[in-house]
This record gives structure tokens, C-alpha cells and sequence, in this order.
């Protein structure tokens, strides 16, 4: 371990406080040893005994978002009724995660290309992104191609065809709705005067 003590210090300071990340850096490095002594290593730095710790200051670092938020600024969406444009924060933890975990960038590169396909409606190069899909190193991003190829001509009637389903979803979602307030006590002709009646 002494041999990279200086680089583990010096990414300590640096703000890194992930254990994980130093020892695979370390291992890029050709070191050898376990996870379990880089981990001992980084904490007795960041919390010695009786000591000064290594580092004085506390890091800034944002609250964990939920992983919905997280899909949301690796595709690019905003919702400007709710949420400030995008900040150097939200880019910062995007770059961040795609740098930690490369998977991240692909399947981010095919979701952002998949909805750009989506709005423009464009079936030629939708082939080509199923294959690449196929291809991803994320299994559920392979779980996700072979769903489509499973019903592929209804995907295709998707791109070219006007229609949508969503007005039926939402009679659906209002539905079930209902049926939860009841707590499936009322009967049908209940439901159905609740359905139809507009209050």
C-alpha cells in the first residue's frame, strides 16, 4: 500500500470519498492488493484517531435524487411548471455517473436516440438503433430489443401510424381510480353511474 499512498491522499483531497472508484484506479496503476485494504487505507485517512483529518473541509455534495429524476437529466428532460433549467450540478453528477459506471453513457446515448427517433417518426433508423440495442452491454437495455422484435409490427404501426392508445389509457387509469375509492365493495351498476356521470 505505501507505494500509493501519496495518489490515494492527493485523490482524497481532491474530494473523492469512494473507496471503490480509488481502488480501481489504483488497480490501473498495477496494485494488487484487496478492495477491503484500500477501503481501511481511505477511512483511516479521512477519520485518524487522535488526529487531524486529512481533509478540513467538507465537501459540498447534493442530496441522492430518486432514479426517475436521475432518467430524467441523463435523457435531457425538463419540466420547466416544476423544475429550474438544468444545472451545472445536474451536469456535473451526469458526467460524474457516465465516468463511475461507462454503461451509463451507452444506454443514456441509445434512451436520447430512441426518443429523438420517437418524435421524428423515423422507422429507417429505428432498424439500425435495434441494433445497436441488441449489442448494448446493459441486459436490460437487450431484455428491452427483444420485447420489441417480440412485437415488432406494432412498434413500426407506432412510428408511422397518426393514432394513440393514450385517451384509452386514460379512461382506464380513471376507472381504476374509482374502483380503489370503493374498495371493491360497491357494485357494478355503482361504478357504472360513477363512470358515466360527470360529477
Amino acid at each position: 500500500m505505501d507505494p500509493y499512498r501519496d495518489y490515494i491522499e492527493k485523490r482524497i483531497v481532491q474530494g473523492c470519498r469512494f473507496p471503490e472508484l480509488i481502488w480501481q484506479e489504483l488497480k490501473q496503476r498495477g496494485y494488487l492488493g484487496s478492495r477491503g485494504s484500500v477501503q481501511s487505507c481511505v477511512t483511516r485517512l479521512l477519520y485518524p484517531l487522535g488526529k487531524t483529518p486529512l481533509v478540513l473541509e467538507p465537501v459540498r455534495t447534493m442530496p441522492i435524487p430518486s432514479a426517475r429524476r436521475v432518467f430524467g437529466w441523463l435523457v435531457g428532460w425538463r419540466n420547466l411548471a416544476i423544475e429550474e433549467p438544468r444545472s451545472a450540478d445536474h451536469e456535473r453528477f451526469v458526467k460524474a455517473l457516465c465516468k463511475i459506471e461507462p454503461v451509463v453513457g451507452e444506454v443514456r446515448s441509445l434512451a436520447r436516440e430512441f426518443l429523438g427517433l420517437m418524435h421524428r417518426r423515423s422507422v429507417r433508423h429505428f432498424d439500425r438503433w435495434l441494433k445497436r440495442l441488441s449489442c448494448c452491454d446493459a441486459a436490460e437495455m437487450r431484455r428491452f430489443a427483444q420485447s420489441l422484435r417480440a412485437d415488432l409490427p406494432a412498434v413500426r404501426a407506432a412510428f408511422k401510424l397518426p393514432w394513440s392508445n393514450g385517451q384509452t389509457e386514460g379512461h382506464v387509469n380513471r376507472l381504476k381510480l374509482l374502483k380503489r375509492q370503493m374498495y371493491g365493495r360497491a357494485n357494478v351498476e355503482l361504478l357504472r353511474l360513477r363512470v358515466l356521470k360527470p360529477n
